[in-house]
């Protein structure tokens, strides 16, 4: 596996599209030094290039969020552009709050990204189809079994070792599932809270080889996201390919 690490004064900048489609898509809790049995852990969901630091309110009828099977009621906040939300934290173990931002067709224009695909918008130059999928994991009384659970999201990063119970300093192993299958992408980028406020700009990026891991050294304290992107070229009538993203974010004490 090649793998470069960006230390402190060292950052990557990856280019992606303008406009909402190239926002990543994150569910960030509250942070608490310890989550509990019956605690409400507060969370927001947010659209942004600098991690946790929303910059555009997702279309509400787009998004969605649960928990252990159940939807989670959602509120626009329209200051901080993110949509927020409660969880009551059940048994003791690794908690798992998903979210989803449903797939949103945006074509690249003479007028700039505008919303909607070549059936609207003729003169497009491309079109692309983006949907987003987030994941939380949360260590409830201590406990984190659990932490490997397979979601089903079309595209899912899952822990091979414990991000829970990991420390700074440790590397972590994480697979990648594309329609359930494990699935080696080109790279897998993480970052953590406060690593910097430049848009697209990532602590870590690894290439995976031909096993499809992706290791990750959590180089500090904090709340971490890791995130992966993967295309499907096969066109419509109304897009040029199909962009998925899928993030994972989890607390290291």
């Amino acid at each position: 596996m090649r793998t470069r690490i960006a230390a402190s004064v060292i950052t990557l900048l990856l280019a992606l599209p303008s406009g909402a489609a190239a926002h990543e898509f994150a569910l960030v809790p509250q942070p608490w030094q310890v989550y509990h049995t019956g605690q409400e852990v507060p969370f927001g969901l947010v659209a942004t290039h600098a991690f946790l630091k929303s910059e555009e309110l997702e279309d509400p009828a787009s998004v969605s969020a649960t928990y252990e099977g159940k939807d989670i009621t959602l509120q626009a906040d329209s200051v901080f552009l993110q949509h927020e939300g409660k969880v009551k934290l059940g048994k003791s173990g690794a908690a798992l709050l998903r979210a989803h931002r449903k797939g949103e067709i945006w074509s690249n224009t003479p007028k700039g990204w505008l919303k909607g695909g070549r059936d609207t918008h003729k003169n497009a130059i491309t079109s692309n189809k983006y949907e987003k999928f987030a994941k939380t994991l949360l260590p409830v009384d201590g406990k984190t079994e659990g932490f490997d659970k397979v979601a089903g999201d079309r595209l899912e990063i899952v822990p091979v070792d414990n991000p829970l119970a990991a420390r700074p300093g440790d590397t972590v192993r994480f697979k990648v599932l594309l329609d359930g299958k494990p699935f080696a992408p080109e790279s897998v980028t993480a970052t953590y809270d406060g690593f910097s406020d430049a848009a697209n700009t990532w602590a870590y990026l690894t290439e995976p080889g031909g096993d499809g891991l992706a290791s990750i050294r959590l180089s500090t304290s904090g709340l971490w996201m890791v995130r992966v992107e993967h295309t499907d070229r096969t066109k419509t009538a109304e897009y040029d390919a199909h962009v998925m993203r899928a993030t994972l974010v989890f607390p290291v004490r």
